[in-house]
């Protein structure tokens, strides 16, 4: 019976979440009239034409495409960083009291609804909202999301160019459709056959996509190994499991246990899927989630530190004030017991 109200709790839990993310889903799928009567959908224009701005300058700056994705993301995740340390407080925050509240689960397993007081008391001496570590996480998605765009269409959103102009660009180069005539592919065909296509739209400009001598409009071929082109799809499976492992690594260190959900199909299941998208997508997309996951585990190293730093400076007066709660308890209950044989 306890288990399963607490499955029920868990389970309203996991539908308000659901509902904001259909919520904020449902406002981004939206779409506004323009001054020229176009109608363009919300989450291009609030995140991805933004985000497709700054690449394009920082293009305009470096020179090179491989070095604008890697400053690009970094920018993103400073943008981002006070919502990922709202989101890892809140996510470390309920780790801490895992122990205090498997406590309330064995003292009132049979009192479902004395165990939901003592649960609620237990958030508010602790400061702890159950909700505190997923909303700002779930906020981070659509900026996360709106990153791939720009650079997986480099056309559309840093050039600018109409769904029209790109199709006769690829009739001029004789490239067909599909993910091995995307964006990228087509932008590097462009600089090597700019004289073709220049004449096309004035928002044309012949960018450069070699990074490292490896091109990376081109998709890597598993048929060609020892080559760099070959190893970025290994190098961004082999990135994610490690940073898979380090976080799991620092959320042991940080609160003595280890994420919750977490086995080993998954911790393999998403390098793979990883590797599979490297060696079906532009090289260009394997450089963003390399940079990416080694941007990402820096900022795991750093939020660990910050928040061991700020545990030792800063030590939480509500774990003793819950902690006094759990005892104020036990001596209430030992006195009722005590009470109870004298009366007998």
């Amino acid at each position: 019976m306890f288990q399963t109200e607490r499955t029920r709790t868990r389970a309203s839990r996991l539908l308000v979440i659901a509902a904001l993310a259909a919520s904020l889903c449902l406002f981004l799928s939206g779409c506004v009239t323009m001054a020229d009567g176009t109608r363009v959908n919300i989450f291009i224009l609030l995140i991805v034409r933004p985000f497709g701005w700054i690449l394009r300058k920082i293009y305009d700056v470096i020179g090179s495409y491989g070095w604008s994705i890697i400053i690009f993301q970094l920018l993103a995740k400073l943008l981002l960083l006070p919502l990922s340390i709202k989101g890892k407080k809140g996510m470390m925050d309920m780790q801490r009291i895992q122990p205090k509240l498997q406590e309330l689960e064995k003292r009132y397993k049979n009192d479902q609804q004395k165990y939901q007081q003592e649960m609620a008391k237990l958030y508010k001496a602790e400061g702890v909202s159950p909700m505190s570590g997923c909303l700002p996480t779930l906020l981070t998605f659509p900026f996360m999301i709106g990153l791939y765009w720009p650079i997986s269409q480099p056309l559309t959103y840093l050039m600018n160019l109409t769904a029209d102009e790109i199709a006769k660009i690829r009739d001029i180069l004789g490239l067909a459709d599909g993910l091995r005539g995307s964006e990228l592919t087509v932008a590097q065909a462009m600089y090597e056959n700019f004289e073709l296509i220049k004449d096309v739209s004035p928002n044309i400009i012949r960018m450069d996509f070699t990074f490292l001598g490896c091109n990376l409009g081109a998709v890597p071929d598993w048929k060609q190994p020892l080559t760099l082109l070959f190893l970025i799809p290994i190098i961004s499976g082999v990135t994610s499991y490690l940073l898979t492992q380090l976080t799991n690594h620092l959320q042991y260190k940080s609160t003595g246990s280890m994420p919750q959900g977490q086995n080993s199909t998954m911790m393999y299941m998403m390098p793979l899927v990883s590797v599979w998208f490297g060696f079906t997508l532009p090289a260009g997309l394997g450089v963003y989630w390399i940079a990416s996951n080694i941007t990402q585990a820096l900022q795991e190293v750093f939020l660990h530190f910050y928040f061991e730093k700020k545990k030792q400076n800063e030590p939480l007066p509500e774990s003793g004030k819950s902690s006094g709660l759990l005892k104020e308890e036990n001596n209430s209950n030992g006195q009722k017991s005590r009470s109870h044989r004298k009366n007998h």
